[in-house]
């Protein structure tokens, strides 16, 4: 396996332990992983993506859709509807894609 393929393995896996809602030590056990391998790949990863920028985010529900959406309006303009049932991991998630 590649060093590229390796850091595409290791990222999702760590993305699939967030989406899951389990403890790591679980997630590693039902993945049958090495629980400090995966600390030691969470950490270069996080390491390797430098520092996280800042961007103001503007909630209003001036535009109300639907009861079951928030609606995110970043500074620059863009505007993204999302699930009101979004984990806390999964709207930084978003968050995170459209900055």
């Amino acid at each position: 396996m590649t060093s590229q393929e390796k850091h595409q393995y290791w990222s999702s896996l760590i993305e699939q332990q967030k989406q899951s809602g389990i403890s790591i030590t679980q997630f590693c056990v039902e993945q049958n992983i090495s629980y400090q391998t995966f600390y030691t790949w969470a950490k270069k990863l996080r390491v390797q993506s430098g520092p996280q920028r800042l961007q103001p985010i503007l909630v209003t529900d001036a535009h109300v859709e639907s009861e079951n959406v928030v609606t995110l309006v970043l500074t620059n303009g863009l505007r993204a509807q999302l699930p009101l049932h979004l984990s806390t991991s999964q709207i930084q998630h978003w968050v995170a894609a459209l900055t």
